[in-house]
């Protein structure tokens, strides 16, 4: 790579801090286009402000690092020159805008990761943009979450009696939950070091808005990632007061968790949508609301219709979604990711992405010196099983930046 000049140095560092500004404020971004598209305007900006980033991302990696971009190009002409080459085979160009926005959407936590990890390794004040950008971005979500509580922006689902929980401004509803997940075990993470009762109260705090977010994802995310960064089987020889203090207290911390779900679950009507899938389904349809039956009408179509082409790149996104409104009478994804993606890009596709997925989490799984090892083990393996359960994991844009950021960057500054 040929050396900077001081001129071109500085503007890449500007490059740099404005693609981190943009990064700050993304979902910020998001909930602004929500707020235009609830007044009926309906220009997207948030995808414009992501492709932004995407591009900046890019001419940043061709200058920084080369064997990153190189690859990032290789997973985009992978991912979108099938798009065209089917297009140009059939004739149809219909369906190749929309395929490309939801391929470029898988690609964002890889390319996201390359940047980050891409950064200088040395203090520049990376500690400070991961706390400030976990903490800002909790509270949005938080703030979201209670305002769609309150009628105002989306509720989380539309019933015949009125909405379901809350997601304020955030227009892509069900992408709510895996980035409240995300955010509220980084925060967990942040707060790991206070004392017993501030843990047990933003605990609390935590349920409470999965609760009212009305998403069995979100409910049984954090208590599973801060079950996971919480259990210690070692009892100390001995116990002070405060430890004493702590170990009674845990249980009625258990009995009061199950109690609290049922009062809240039942408060929002998520009780009702639940009661729903388990008075008319079987157990496995009651667990994955429904989405074993999408799974079962795909695979009318699937051996069949496919092609070879289409085995090993995928039918595309539109392409399935109308294939879905013929032999399932609803144009809906599956929402289970390992089948959407493998339906829409592929057994190529998916394993490209589902690949990545757990290198990241075997990365993160390693001891290592960066704070973002110490509990993103945790996250990435509970969002992985989302993944297969509930979907909108893999094919989050919200989700992706995200997750690139707290994989990626290199925060060491933190001692522990």
């Amino acid at each position: 790579m040929v050396a900077l000049t001081s001129s071109q140095d500085y503007h890449f560092i500007y490059l740099r801090k404005i693609l981190l500004g943009m990064i700050l404020v993304y979902l910020a971004v998001d909930c602004f286009n929500g707020i235009l598209l609830r007044i009926g305007i309906g220009i997207s900006i948030s995808q414009l402000f992501k492709m932004g980033i995407l591009l900046g991302v890019l001419l940043y990696l061709f200058r920084s690092n080369l064997r990153y971009f190189l690859i990032s190009l290789g997973l985009i002409l992978v991912f979108l020159l099938p798009l065209f080459s089917k297009a140009l085979a059939t004739g149809d160009t219909s369906t190749v805008v929309g395929n490309i926005g939801y391929n470029l959407k898988l690609l964002l936590f890889p390319i996201s990761f390359f940047f980050f990890s891409s950064l200088p390794k040395y203090n520049w004040g990376q500690d400070k943009l991961f706390k400030v950008f976990a903490w800002f971005n909790f509270w949005l979500i938080a703030i979201n979450i209670l305002l769609g509580v309150l009628g105002i922006g989306y509720s989380q689902y539309n019933g015949p009696e009125g909405g379901i929980g809350g997601r304020g401004f955030f227009f892509a509803g069900n992408e709510v939950a895996g980035i409240f997940v995300l955010f509220s075990g980084t925060c967990w993470y942040l707060v790991r070091k206070k004392i017993f009762l501030f843990k047990s109260i933003f605990f609390i705090f935590l349920l409470l808005l999965a609760i009212l977010n009305a998403s069995k994802t979100a409910i049984l995310g954090i208590i599973l990632i801060i079950s996971l960064l919480e259990i210690d089987l070692h009892i100390p020889q001995k116990i002070s007061l405060g430890q004493l203090f702590k170990y009674l207290i845990i249980p009625l911390l258990i009995i009061a968790i199950p109690i609290v779900l049922y009062i809240g679950i039942k408060s929002t009507g998520l009780i009702d949508r639940i009661s729903f899938f388990y008075q008319r389904m079987d157990v496995l349809t009651f667990i994955l609301s429904g989405r074993n039956q999408m799974v079962m009408s795909a695979m009318t179509f699937y051996p069949s219709l496919y092609s070879f082409w289409d085995y090993l790149m995928g039918l595309g996104n539109l392409e399935f979604l109308e294939q879905m409104r013929i032999f399932h009478g609803v144009a809906h994804t599956i929402e289970i990711d390992f089948f959407d993606v493998l339906f829409m890009n592929g057994f190529l596709g998916l394993v490209i992405i589902l690949g990545f997925y757990f290198l990241i989490l075997i990365r993160s799984i390693i001891p290592s010196n960066y704070v973002v090892s110490k509990y993103m083990w945790a996250v990435n393996l509970i969002l992985i099983l989302i993944s297969f359960m509930a979907g909108h994991v893999f094919n989050s844009a919200m989700l992706g930046i995200s997750l690139g950021l707290f994989n990626g960057l290199p925060v060491f500054t933190t001692k522990n």
